[in-house]
């Protein structure tokens, strides 16, 4: 095996090493190893927001894989507040090559599949590898009751460091809401019109007819532009008892519900409906 060393002093390169004292200095392990970084990855959902409290008092980074052009506006004010709820700022990182969500269906000519949406790669992936370093401890907004979300998660990175506060501290998703309330912050408005989670508007993993009416409800034109994209693709977006259709032949007043996990977070693929 080889090893080559990297330094910032060009003649370390080359040199040769007499002693292992003079290989130490050359490393500069003889320096005090410094301190893994504790990295909260904040989605502007109730969990992640909970989980940066509990870890509030050790001083953690809260990151951001900025979303905002395809959230609800509301999310900004949620942001604010959880920042000074916990008293820490949250960074905001992007791709930029892509701005929205839209831009990268475009560019991928696609939308979302049995493994997923590349949105959820292009924006929030391939951001947080940018940003995160080998010894960073990772914590993610998953509960109590998502712990085969967890293992899977675990299973896939095993290269991570991995905290799951919300578990160890038996929260489920509920108990977010409740800690959420109980410290006088409003809920990001999406759960109050009645969504299940708080991300993009129009998240194309969902197939419930029930969460694309409450789509066509609340952000017409977002659901508008899903059904003139989906159809350029050839996408069938809804599942109506058991068979998928287009978006622009779901009826309006439909209220199937086909139970699925939309959380977007540190990974992305469609959980079997129950």
């Amino acid at each position: 095996m080889i090893t080559r060393v990297l330094s910032e002093d060009p003649q370390a390169q080359n040199k040769s090493f007499n002693s292992k004292n003079d290989m130490i200095t050359i490393l500069g392990t003889n320096q005090p190893p410094s301190t893994p970084r504790l990295v909260v990855w904040f989605s502007c959902g109730a969990a992640s927001a909970c989980a940066l409290k509990l870890v509030a008092h050790r001083d953690p980074i809260a990151v951001y894989c900025d979303t905002s052009k395809n959230e609800n506006a509301d999310n900004a004010r949620f942001r604010r507040d959880v920042e000074k709820w916990t008293g820490i700022q949250i960074t905001s990182i992007s791709n930029p090559k892509y701005s929205t969500i839209e831009e990268v269906f475009a560019a991928k000519k696609y939308m979302s599949g049995i493994a997923g949406a590349p949105c959820t790669v292009a924006m929030k992936k391939i951001p947080r590898f940018a940003f995160q370093k080998p010894d960073d401890i990772h914590i993610f907004g998953y509960t109590m009751d998502e712990k085969k979300r967890i293992a899977k998660f675990e299973e896939d990175n095993h290269d991570l460091h991995l905290e799951w506060p919300l578990v160890q501290a038996g929260m489920v998703k509920n108990d977010c809401y409740t800690m959420l309330i109980n410290a006088g912050i409003i809920l990001p408005h999406k759960y109050l019109q009645g969504f299940d989670n708080n991300n993009c508007d129009g998240c194309v993993k969902a197939t419930s007819p029930h969460y694309w009416n409450l789509v066509r409800k609340y952000t017409p034109d977002v659901f508008t532009h899903r059904c003139i994209q989906s159809r350029q693709l050839g996408v069938k977006l809804v599942r109506l008892k058991g068979v998928r259709i287009f978006l622009d032949e779901l009826p309006p007043n439909e209220k199937e519900v086909v139970k699925e996990n939309l959380s977007c977070g540190p990974q992305c693929s469609f959980d079997d409906p129950a």
